[in-house]
């Protein structure tokens, strides 16, 4: 069955990865995502669509990963100091 097969990057995908986190402190990125996020919430003022228990958990997803991205960075760049 095709769901049980893993993705795999491919050498574009992770070369585009690899250059993301060379140039971005995924620390950064994941507080700038998380202004944004509340104030688009703030802005909303309750009146938010159906979907909005799905973005949230998108949101906490991509945050998470950017916080990870943020942390290897730092922890890799120790290593050269």
């Amino acid at each position: 069955m095709a769901d049980d097969k893993s993705f795999v990057f491919n050498e574009d995908l992770l070369n585009k990865f690899r250059y993301f986190i060379e140039d971005n402190d995924g620390n950064k990125v994941a507080r700038n995502l998380r202004k944004i996020f509340f104030d688009y919430m703030r802005f909303q003022q309750c009146s938010f669509d159906i979907e909005f228990e799905e973005m949230l958990s998108d949101m906490d997803a991509v945050i998470d990963l950017m916080e990870l991205i943020g942390e290897a960075r730092q922890s890799w760049r120790e290593q050269f100091k």
